[in-house]
C-alpha cells in the first residue's frame, strides 16, 4: 500500500457526523485506515481510543433533546499523526474518571497514543487531540554499541584542534543522531533526537534551527538547537545541547550558544530561554557566563530515571529540577503585566533582575465568558502542562478539576502557564495558591497571545529536597528560596 504524502500541519480528512452512536463504527474504521495510510503500521488500538473519545461526546456532551454533532479530523504534523475530535457541547467530564470503568479512559488513550491533549476552546467548544509519532528509523537500532564505548574510552582531544561552528542542514540529521548516540548511548533525555527523519522534518519546517561543531574530517562533535512553537516565534528555546566527551573542556557550549544568539538577533528575535539542569551548577554557570539570567526554577522537572553519575549526584529515586534562564538578544517591547497577588513579589524580582521592560497594569475582574485552555500530558517525563490562552471567571474551578484528574492518574508534576499581560490574569488566578500551586518562573515573550508566560507549578506528592537543587548565583539562591517558601504542600 502506498503511503499518502502530506506536508506537516496538513489536514488530511475531516468528517462531521451527528452525535449518534450508530454513526461511529464507520467513522472509527475510516480513521484507522487513514492513520495506517499515513504510516502508523502498528495502530491496533487506535480505533479503540478514537471510539472512546467520540463516545464520550455522544453520551455526555449534549442534552437528550439536543441535536449535537462532532468533527473528527486526521492531521499530519511534523513527525506526527494527529486525530482530533471537536464538539460544541459540554466540556469533558473529569469527575467520571474517579469511579467505575471511566477510570481506565486515560490509560487506554495513553496506551494507544504518545500524547493526549484536552483543549477548552471557550465558546467554540472542546477539542481532544490524540498524537502519535510516526515509526521513523531509530539510529540506536543500527549503530554498534562499541561506537559509544570507544568514544567514552578515547583520550581527550587537544584544545587547539580546529573546529568549525556552523549551521546544520536538514539532510545532516543522521549525523546529528549518530553524534548523540556516540556521546550518550541510550541515555539522552530528548528521545526525538535519535530519529533522523523526525529531526529533518522539524528542520525543514523551521521549528528546529541547529548549529553544529564539526572537525576537519566532517565529524559532528557538538550541537545546539533553537526550537520554536512557530517559525515566526519571537523567542525560542535553546536546548538539545550535545558535546562529544572527547571535546569536553573546549568550551563548545559557550561557543555554540554565542553563535546561536547572533543568529537569533539577526533573525529579529527578542531572546532565547533555556532549561538548565539544577542537579549540578555547571550548566547554570555556563548560561550566566553568556549573560543569561535566571527567571525561575521548575521543581521535579527531570524524571528520577535521568542520571548524572559523572558528577556524583545523591538524589537516587527522586526527580531533578531545572533552572529557567533568559538571554536577551534584542530589546523586547514595553508591556503592562498583571501578576496575581500571591506571586507578585517573585514576578517583581524576576522582572527587576532581568531588566525586562514591564510595568504593573490595573487588573480587571475576570470576564464572564469561559476560560480557553489546553492540557498536555508528557508521558515520557510523567508531567503535564495546563496552558491558559484566556483566563475567565471559571479558571480556578477548571484548574482544580484538572489537578484532581492528573493527580488521580499519578502525574508527578503539573505546570500552569498563564498570560502575564492579560488584564484578567491577576483576578482569575489569585485563588490558585489555595490549590497548592506555587511560583515557577517567567518566560519572556513566549505566550502565543503576546507577552510573557507566568509558569506556576504543582507537585503531586513527590519529594523535592532543597539540597537536591543547585544554584550558581546569589539571585538564583534568593529566587529558589522564595519558591520553596511558596510550596506549602507537605
Amino acid at each position: 500500500m502506498t503511503d499518502i504524502k502530506a506536508t506537516p500541519k496538513e489536514q488530511i480528512a475531516r468528517v462531521t457526523i451527528s452525535a449518534d452512536a450508530g454513526f461511529l463504527p464507520p467513522v472509527v474504521e475510516f480513521v484507522k485506515q487513514m492513520t495506517r495510510r499515513l504510516g502508523l503500521r502498528n495502530a491496533e488500538h487506535v480505533d479503540q481510543a478514537v471510539e472512546l473519545v467520540c463516545m464520550n461526546v455522544v453520551e455526555h456532551a449534549f442534552a437528550p433533546e439536543e441535536e449535537g454533532s462532532l468533527d473528527v479530523r486526521v492531521v499530519r504534523r511534523a513527525g506526527l499523526v494527529v486525530v482530533a475530535v471537536e464538539d460544541q457541547g459540554l466540556p469533558f467530564d473529569y469527575k467520571r474518571l474517579e469511579e467505575g470503568e471511566d477510570r481506565t479512559v486515560l490509560e487506554i488513550l495513553h496506551g494507544s497514543f504518545d500524547e493526549t491533549r484536552f483543549v477548552n476552546l471557550g465558546r467554540r467548544g472542546n477539542r481532544v487531540e490524540l498524537l502519535k509519532h510516526l515509526p521513523h528509523t531509530d539510529v540506536r537500532d543500527h549503530l554498534p554499541e562499541e561506537e559509544h564505548r570507544r568514544t567514552l574510552e578515547a583520550t581527550a582531544v587537544p584544545e587547539d584542534t580546529p573546529l568549525q561552528i556552523r549551521m546544520m542542514r536538514p539532510e545532516e540529521s543522521f549525523e546529528l543522531s549518530r553524534c548523540v548516540y556516540r556521546s550518550y548511548g541510550y541515555s539522552y533525555d530528548w528521545d526525538y533526537i535519535y530519529y533522523p527523519d523526525r529531526i529533518r522534518e522539524l528542520q525543514e519546517k523551521g521549528l528546529m534551527i541547529s548549529c553544529v561543531a564539526v572537525t576537519p574530517e566532517g565529524e559532528f562533535v557538538g550541537h545546539l538547537a533553537i526550537t520554536l512553537d512557530h517559525p515566526d516565534s519571537p523567542v525560542g528555546e535553546a536546548g538539545q545541547a550535545v558535546v562529544d566527551p572527547r571535546f569536553r573542556g573546549h568550551h563548545l557550549f559557550r561557543k555554540m550558544k554565542t553563535f546561536m544568539g547572533k543568529w537569533a538577533a539577526d533573525a529579529g528575535m527578542y531572546g532565547l530561554y533555556s532549561e538548565a539542569t539544577a542537579v549540578h551548577p555547571y550548566s547554570q554557570r555556563g548560561n550566566l557566563h553568556l549573560g543569561a539570567r535566571e527567571t525561575g526554577f521548575l521543581l521535579g522537572y527531570i524524571p528520577a530515571s535521568v542520571s548524572y553519575k559523572q558528577i556524583g549526584e545523591e538524589r537516587e529515586g527522586r526527580r531533578g529540577s531545572v533552572a529557567l534562564f533568559y538571554m536577551r538578544v534584542k530589546d523586547e517591547p514595553e508591556r503592562e503585566i498583571y501578576p496575581p497577588a500571591p506571586y507578585l513579589e517573585a514576578v517583581r524580582r524576576v522582572v527587576e533582575h532581568n531588566g525586562l521592560r514591564r510595568v504593573l497594569g490595573e487588573a480587571s475582574d475576570p470576564a464572564l465568558h469561559p476560560s480557553r485552555m489546553s492540557v498536555e500530558v508528557r508521558q515520557d517525563h510523567n508531567l503535564a502542562f495546563v496552558r491558559i490562552d484566556e483566563p475567565g471567571a471559571d479558571l480556578e474551578a477548571l484548574v482544580r478539576s484538572h489537578l484532581r484528574d492528573l493527580s488521580l492518574h499519578r502525574v508527578d508534576c503539573v505546570y500552569v502557564d498563564l498570560p502575564l499581560s492579560h488584564p484578567a490574569t491577576a483576578g482569575a488566578a489569585a485563588g490558585l495558591e489555595n490549590l497548592g500551586v506555587f511560583f515557577g518562573g517567567i518566560i519572556p515573550e513566549a505566550h502565543p497571545g503576546g507577552g510573557d508566560v507566568l509558569r506556576l507549578q504543582y507537585l503531586n506528592n513527590i519529594e523535592i529536597q532543597a539540597g537536591d537543587v543547585s544554584t550558581a548565583s546569589d539571585f538564583g539562591e534568593e529566587l529558589l528560596g522564595m519558591i520553596f517558601r511558596q510550596n506549602t504542600l507537605p
